[in-house]
């Protein structure tokens, strides 16, 4: 048995999960099945696809296997949850430029372990002035007067409240990345 429907949206994968395992299923991009001007109706749409799909004027679009789409899905989730992660780091980044704390300037990376452990003692120490020495690891490449002006500046409590739940979201995102990490290796394994 064959089977020929258009793809729209997502609507078309359910119906093609089921159908796949029992028919040979071509599915159609809409812009090859346009159907004729007037009035539209999902009766006439479907004639007209079954129309086109016996007169074999239908471009089969390419359907991966299961594994492969299961794949293909994960690497979505996981580009958008990159792309979340880097929107939270630049809200954190704008509380620290708004609160005139120039750590992007000495730090390579602003949410690495030293500048990280910078960020929390003034979070957890509003207002209060302190050596940023025993927080620099030794490979830091800013010599210590520099990063020590770089956090001249006072975190408002409402920066202090946004900053903090910015940190908590970017290092839950990281948890979730990471796990879906592992289940996409797993996934490719066998390729």
């Amino acid at each position: 048995m064959e089977v020929c429907m258009e793809s729209a949206g997502k609507y078309w994968i359910p119906v093609f999960n089921v159908l796949e395992q029992s028919c040979w299923v071509t599915l159609a991009h809409p812009k090859y099945t346009k159907p004729q001007k007037g009035n539209k109706t999902d009766r006439k749409d479907a004639k007209w696809i079954c129309d086109l799909f016996m007169c074999d004027m239908i471009k089969p679009s390419f359907i991966p296997p299961p594994d492969i789409r299961q794949l293909r899905d994960l690497m979505r989730y996981r580009t958008k949850l990159t792309n979340m992660l880097t929107s939270e780091k630049n809200r954190a980044l704008n509380c620290l430029t708004v609160s005139n704390l120039k750590l992007d300037d000495v730090f390579s990376d602003v949410f690495g372990k030293s500048s990280r452990s910078i960020i929390w003692f003034i979070l957890e120490h509003p207002g209060e002035k302190f050596d940023v020495t025993p927080f620099i690891d030794r490979r830091c490449k800013h010599p210590v007067a520099e990063i020590q002006a770089a956090i001249d500046g006072a975190v408002s409590r409402e920066q202090a409240a946004k900053l903090r739940e910015c940190l908590q979201h970017i290092d839950e995102i990281g948890v979730h990345k990471r796990n879906i990490e592992q289940e996409i290796l797993r996934l490719a394994e066998p390729y």
